[in-house]
């Protein structure tokens, strides 16, 4: 079960396109567009014609309607999961990530996405183990070591150097990658490290 953090704040970044991707990948043959957890609308462009429109309350009606006569649709409960993180209902998304986790322990990107939904929540202590096992189960995607540097970069206090090394290990992975780019730039708004004594 995931435990609270003391901490009770964080600011949150928006990286919007590479949640989508994710939730993409999950859904394999179909495209699930929602509001990034935490806008506040501003400056939203008008949405093409062709684009999904998801109202989450019937989304969710759906998909657990889906799930009770298919316990075993996996597939669904990560949506519902991903659908309950990205509405604003974060803490109930929790028992719907474990309960995929235990059908699909090796899946990668699902221990990627439940750690973005418990840091988002402030479990910062179970977040940093969901994204760590997601760089075990796959070490060669740049996503979860992305989002383990930010994840140490918005401790508080940060911890820069650990997201240093981890930016660096998300560029290694796919140095061509979109998720590469966003590491570059993360690395440039990092302050220099400290230069050892005796060194000018």
């Amino acid at each position: 079960m995931a435990r609270r953090s003391r901490r009770t704040s964080r600011t949150n970044l928006p990286f919007t396109f590479l949640a989508v991707i994710i939730i993409v990948f999950l859904l394999a043959s179909s495209v699930l567009i929602l509001i990034p957890f935490g806008s506040d609308g501003e400056g939203d462009e008008p949405l093409d014609d062709d684009v999904v429109r998801v109202t989450p309350g019937a989304e969710v009606s759906r998909l657990e309607t889906a799930i009770a006569a298919n316990p075993q649709d996996v597939d669904s409960i990560v949506v519902l999961a991903e659908v309950l993180a990205n509405s604003g209902r974060i803490a109930e998304s929790f028992p719907w990530f474990e309960r995929a986790i235990e059908q699909r322990p090796e899946d990668a990107t699902l221990r990627l996405a439940f750690g973005r939904a418990l840091e988002r929540a402030g479990n910062d202590f179970d977040a940093e183990l969901q994204l760590t096992r997601a760089v075990e189960l796959d070490p060669s995607s740049p996503a979860a070591p992305f989002f383990l540097g930010l994840f140490y970069e918005m401790q508080e206090p940060a911890q820069p150097d650990d997201a240093r090394e981890w930016y660096q290990r998300a560029i290694d992975a796919a140095p061509d990658s979109v998720i590469a780019d966003q590491a570059h730039d993360r690395l440039a708004s990092l302050e220099p490290a400290a230069s050892p004594v005796g060194t000018p």
